[in-house]
C-alpha cells in the first residue's frame, strides 16, 4: 500500500510538472516514506491522500535541488539548481491552489519559509515539512471529528 501511494503521488506529480522543464523525481522513496505512513493513518480518500503525498514530494524536491547551492559555482549546474527549485516552490503553491487545499496551502507556507531562512543560516531543519503535515493532518482530523460530533 505504501509502495503503491509513494508511486501514484510520483506518476501524479511528473504528469502534472511541465515536461519543458525537464525536471526529472529523482527524490528517494526513502525520503516520501514518512509522510505516506503518516496518510495512511488518517480516514482521506486515496486520491486525496495521492495529492498531499505529491505535493509534500514535490516541496522536498525543491529543498533538495537548493540545497548546497553556495558551494556551487557559477555557471550552468548552479542555474539548472536554483530554476529547478524555484519552479518547484510555485509549482507546489500552484497545486495547492488546484486541488483546493487552501489550509493547506496556509499551514505550510510558513514553515516553508522557516525553513528556507535556517537553510540561509547554516541551521538546516528541512524535518520541519514532515511535522507540519503531521499537525496538519491533526488538526484537520480533530475538526472533522468535532464537526461530526455536533
Amino acid at each position: 500500500m505504501i509502495t503503491a501511494l509513494v508511486q501514484d503521488a510520483c506518476h501524479l506529480l511528473q504528469g502534472d510538472i511541465s515536461p519543458d522543464t525537464g525536471i526529472i523525481l529523482d527524490l528517494r522513496r526513502e525520503d516520501a516514506l514518512p509522510v505516506a505512513h503518516l496518510l495512511i493513518q488518517y480516514d482521506l480518500p486515496a486520491e486525496r491522500q495521492i495529492r498531499l503525498l505529491s505535493i509534500y514530494i514535490a516541496i522536498k524536491l525543491a529543498l533538495q535541488r537548493h540545497r548546497d547551492c553556495n558551494l556551487l559555482e557559477p555557471g550552468d549546474e548552479l542555474t539548472r539548481k536554483v530554476l529547478d527549485g524555484d519552479y518547484l516552490y510555485s509549482f507546489y503553491v500552484q497545486q495547492c491552489l488546484r486541488y483546493e487545499e487552501f489550509n493547506l496551502l496556509t499551514h505550510l507556507a510558513p514553515t516553508v519559509k522557516q525553513i528556507q531562512i535556517k537553510r540561509v543560516e547554516e541551521r538546516p531543519e528541512d524535518e520541519r515539512l514532515a511535522t507540519a503535515f503531521e499537525v496538519f493532518l491533526r488538526l484537520e482530523h480533530h475538526r472533522n471529528t468535532t464537526r461530526k460530533a455536533i
